[in-house]
């Protein structure tokens, strides 16, 4: 069987004359095959308009991880953050392709007035952090209550004004509900955008002996035909560094009952002394009670006998 290879599949972005955009300067991108056999492929519900798709988008599991970690710690409000990584070449193809592998965080909240959610400030930090890591800004992220079946105009509007090359995009991610939504989009070359399909770069050991893949993608917005398995567990707050990886996306299933495990799990330890010291307490108040009423029956008897 041949493998599907999205990088010949995908249209570039083309601007009003027809030509495509070409980025600001001329930069000679490193040659690595793409990496689809160890990838997902999950396309929008509703597809998106094919003009408006660029280079291939892929993202690590451990840098999913990093968003859904950030949009936990405030589920409530929408936070945001910028998406780093690589723009490489497919040496069978020649065509470009991205890989988003960290993120880097904002303490901005996005405010509800309809303003611009990309604050100068945080575009700048984000540039200045791409640098430092020697990584390429690919796009931002931000939480929001709900998705529409397009991103929402002022998404759009932010994301020409401060991502001007046509491979950059955005993701939205909403938490709220039974299951979690999110998609990647770009801009049209007018004033629409799409959600545009993206591969999830699964984590090595993640793909079974049957060739399922474990994803940490169940956004009801998006499907794949790839056979999955969901991760089950939910990271309600951002986690310690060094405790290993956690499982981030909200699961099929009840918050309410994910939340409940979590917490019960978190401090196993103090939770468990606490259950000791209370049995223990019942304990003692227990034999005392019966030694009071053997006495109190012992000195009955007596008197009786006594008697």
């Amino acid at each position: 069987m041949s493998l599907r290879d999205p990088l010949k599949e995908l249209p570039s972005v083309k601007s009003e004359g027809g030509r495509r955009q070409q980025p600001a300067e001329s930069v000679a991108l490193i040659q690595k095959p793409a990496p689809i056999a160890g990838s997902i492929l999950w396309e929008p519900a509703l597809l998106p308009a094919p003009e408006i798709i660029d280079d291939a988008v892929f993202i690590t599991q451990g840098a999913l991880r990093e968003v859904s970690r950030h949009i936990w710690t405030a589920p409530d409000q929408e936070v945001l953050g910028f998406l780093l990584g690589e723009r490489l070449e497919s040496p069978e193809t020649g065509l470009p392709y991205v890989v988003i592998s960290a993120t880097t965080r904002s303490s901005y909240i996005i405010a509800e007035d309809g303003g611009d959610p990309i604050p100068e400030d945080a575009w700048q930090a984000s540039s200045m952090e791409s640098r430092r890591r020697k990584l390429v800004l690919l796009g931002w992220y931000h939480s929001a209550p709900f998705l529409d079946e397009v991103p929402a105009p002022r998404d759009l509007a932010s994301h020409r004004q401060h991502f001007t090359e046509p491979w950059q995009m955005g993701l939205v991610v909403a938490p709220s509900g039974e299951l979690p939504a999110g998609g990647f989009f770009r801009p049209a070359s007018d004033l629409g955008g799409a959600w545009i399909p993206f591969y999830e770069v699964v984590d090595e050991g993640a793909i079974y002996a049957d060739g399922r893949k474990r994803t940490v993608t169940p956004w009801k917005n998006y499907v794949t035909n790839d056979a999955t398995e969901t991760t089950t567990k939910v990271a309600v707050a951002r986690p310690n560094v060094g405790v290993g990886p956690i499982p981030v996306l909200k699961p099929r299933g009840h918050l309410e009952e994910q939340t409940s495990f979590v917490r019960k799990r978190a401090r196993p330890g103090l939770r468990m002394s606490a259950y000791r010291r209370r049995e223990r307490r019942k304990r003692i108040a227990l034999t005392t009670l019966a030694g009071v009423i053997f006495l109190s029956v012992l000195a009955y008897v007596v008197a009786a006998v006594v008697g």
